[in-house]
């Protein structure tokens, strides 16, 4: 049914429900997307994804840098490797497309991610305040990190 952390098959319906499923089941604090707002995303030029079962990472290509859009794992699947495998792989099939640079912007209290990216080498750029407004009506701020792939 999922492939091992590789680019996904034509994107579908069905599996825009299955991630919107497990981005609601990551996302507790914060809205998570919509089957709507995945499968419009997912048809977008330069989108690509790597996704193990309960896990996925969704980047866009623009040039030669990626955008990581965002990764998800369900409670049950956290603290497994499985974020890091779906993240190698997007990484991986991104230098394939032609990416020089991977960019991502993460919650700055997420710890496991924070932790996540820094083993991966991710260098941190900079700081957006307020950034993410989270299901109570508190803001936090946002980590913004870069990974050079060449």
């Amino acid at each position: 049914k999922w492939l091992k952390c590789a680019l996904l098959p034509p994107k579908t319906p069905a599996s825009a429900v299955e991630f919107a499923q497990i981005h609601r089941s990551a996302f507790a604090t914060s809205r998570p997307w919509s089957t709507d707002e995945l499968q419009r995303l997912m048809a977008q030029p330069g989108v690509h994804m790597s996704a193990v079962p309960g896990c996925f990472a969704m980047g866009r290509l623009v040039l030669d840098e990626v955008e990581i859009l965002t990764v998800a794992c369900t409670v049950g699947a956290q603290r497994q490797g499985l974020a890091r495998r779906a993240m190698l792989a997007l990484i991986d099939t991104s230098a394939v497309m032609g990416a020089r640079s991977v960019f991502l912007e993460v919650a700055a209290d997420n710890a496991p991610a924070l932790g996540l990216y820094k083993s991966l080498d991710f260098e941190h750029l900079g700081l957006r305040a307020h950034y993410y407004q989270r299901r109570d009506g508190t803001k936090c701020d946002a980590f913004i990190f870069r990974k050079l792939l060449t």
